[in-house]
């Protein structure tokens, strides 16, 4: 039977990996779960491992606040440790943190498979430290659980092996399915406590990003478009790091007397799913990634306080807005959202991209029927050493399998007659162009 360790450190990451916990739990799959400390305060982290009913963390690193790059050593040192005499079939992370990469680090060290979940997210945009860690991540990977057709074609693009590549969807939408359900029967104090608190419609706001936060002129920015902003009441998340740079930049007296704002601080995902998927929730203000999904799914329109996303397909969906951190175009933004028709009908028959909301079952089937023969061995069949590639343009229909046996080649990259590139099919039209790699 398969062996299983997950390593989690942040609340996103507890809330992704949860619907694979409970599927091996199901399952009575061997697991165990090793906590780095990353979100090392209890609002960020321990509830949401309690709301979700999650299993407590057998190891807990407690690498807690530090530098980026001390976290990262503190975390290689210490996984390392513990790898190196206790070996899994498999080490699971999901996302773009630190934590993450810190596992796919140490698992090929200690020659681990690693199986990165959520991968292919790319903004490219490599002044984000979360671009770095999540393209290091994939890079080293044995297996990668791509959200998206879009996140898949960014791993081909990159020349990862596309045997190594599936396209499972997102785990939050697995959350969304499960917790939802689950909501009338489960304690949400929180949430409803905000919810006697705040009796009309309200958007959701949560700023944490350092971009924003830790600059004055920016974070000055999103509090006078929050001050302008009159169509809703607010309700606003407070994210640690962004209460400790209002009370720094002597901003928080302001912020806190804008007309119609409740602050509150962090609640878990139980009583946040309930703030999402109450009829009175009208948008999302954020510079956060993960709302974006869960916006996308609950069809909520989202403004995104960022020049640039890794889930460019709620913006192409039309669910998902782009801006600066400039009051007016924050409030121009909003009042768009709100008043065009066509926005508002997109919102009703946008699809979600990131699958069904059974991802997790998916992960865990590759893992028990393809683990095996996907663990990496020094490549012995490149015809000239190391890799080469060629395109070709398909002259007449054939099926990929065919065209891969007859030049016994690896069909890395399909594009359409239109030219752009396509997830790879099991059937190759006249027209096509093809990368192959030999």
């Amino acid at each position: 039977m398969v062996s299983i360790s997950f390593v989690l450190g942040t609340r996103p990451e507890i809330i992704k990996l949860a619907p694979i916990i409970h599927e091996a739990e199901k399952r009575e799959i061997s697991f165990n779960i090793i906590h780095t400390g990353q979100h090392y305060d209890m609002e960020m982290s321990e509830q949401f491992l309690e709301s979700l009913n999650i299993p407590s963390p057998d190891i807990n690193l407690e690498v807690k606040s530090l530098t980026l790059h001390a976290q990262l050593g503190n975390m290689v040192e210490k996984l390392g440790n513990y790898y190196k005499n206790n070996k899994h079939d498999i080490v699971l992370a999901v996302g773009d943190t630190i934590s993450v990469l810190a596992a796919a680090l140490v698992s090929n060290q200690n020659n681990i498979p690693f199986g990165h979940i959520e991968a292919g997210l790319r903004s490219y945009d490599n002044t984000m430290p979360e671009e770095i860690n999540r393209r290091l991540a994939d890079s080293i990977a044995t297996l990668h659980f791509a959200p998206s057709d879009r996140a898949v074609l960014n791993l081909l693009n990159e020349g990862i092996e596309p045997e190594r590549v599936f396209n499972t969807g997102n785990t939050i939408v697995d959350a969304i399915r499960i917790y939802s359900a689950k909501l009338s029967k489960r304690k949400t104090s929180q949430a409803d406590k905000i919810l006697q608190d705040v009796k009309g419609e309200y958007s959701i706001c949560t700023i944490h990003r350092v971009s924003n936060v830790e600059n004055k002129e920016n974070l000055l920015e999103i509090i006078q478009a929050l001050e302008s902003f009159r169509g809703y009441l607010k309700i606003f998340l407070l994210h640690p790091r962004t209460e400790k740079k209002l009370h720094e930049y002597k901003l928080y007296d302001k912020f806190k007397q804008i007309e119609g704002l409740h602050i509150y601080k962090s609640v878990n995902y139980m009583s946040m799913l309930k703030l999402l998927t109450d009829e009175k929730c009208q948008l999302i203000i954020t510079d956060s990634g993960g709302i974006i999904e869960e916006a996308s799914v609950l069809k909520i329109p989202c403004i995104t306080i960022r020049p640039n996303t890794e889930r460019p397909e709620t913006v192409e969906g039309g669910v998902n807005f782009l801006v600066r951190p400039k009051a007016l175009e924050i409030l121009q933004t909003i009042e768009l959202i709100l008043s065009d028709e066509d926005i508002i009908e997109k919102m009703k028959i946008f699809t979600n991209p990131y699958g069904d909301g059974f991802s997790s079952g998916r992960i865990l089937d590759i893992i028990e029927n393809k683990l095996t023969k996907m663990i990496f061995q020094s490549p012995e069949s490149y015809k000239f050493g190391s890799k080469s590639f060629y395109l070709i343009d398909i002259q007449i229909p054939m099926k990929t399998a065919s065209l891969e046996e007859l030049y016994g080649c690896t069909v890395t990259m399909v594009y359409g007659t239109d030219g752009e590139p396509l997830p790879i099919p099991k059937k190759l039209e006249k027209g096509y162009r093809v990368k192959l790699t030999l």
